[in-house]
């Protein structure tokens, strides 16, 4: 049965269609897990610096984001909280210095200096690891 030339062009809008919805489910994808591949730093109180990979050291101010490699330093007296997208959160006290491996719940940070708590809300999978590597010990969470 052939199909009349209307319906041959609804048909062929209609894929049209879910292919656009298709592509913009992938861009969303991406874009969400970009978006996850960052932490906002919040709760900054007193002088605390930050760096972006291997720049220098800026003050850094609420919501400010921070990215693997990222370097947060809290001055005498001040503290920072690192909240991960799934809601995990890194709180460091006066005098640390953490630098994010992967600013994921999923991922970890090496603690050069000072006291941080950490809080993982979720894991994304029994076999993720979130670790904190410091210079003589390094303590990890499993699944």
């Amino acid at each position: 049965m052939a199909l009349s030339r209307s319906r041959k062009v609804a048909a062929i809008g209609l894929l049209a269609a879910l292919a656009c919805g298709a592509g913009s489910s992938v861009t969303l994808a991406s874009e969400l897990d970009e978006f996850a591949s960052r932490a906002a730093t919040i709760d900054v109180n007193g002088h605390v610096l930050l760096r972006h990979g291997v720049s220098d050291f800026v003050l850094a101010h609420v919501g400010d984001v921070v990215a693997a490699g990222d370097t947060v330093r809290t001055g005498v007296g001040a503290s920072a909280e690192i909240t991960y997208f799934d809601g995990s959160s890194v709180s460091l006290e006066s005098g640390s210095e953490i630098v994010v491996t992967s600013p994921r719940a999923d991922g970890g940070v090496v603690q050069a200096l000072g006291r941080a708590w950490h809080v993982i809300t979720q894991l994304i999978s029994g076999s993720s690891r979130y670790e904190v590597r410091g210079p003589s010990s390094t303590a990890s969470v499993r699944g």
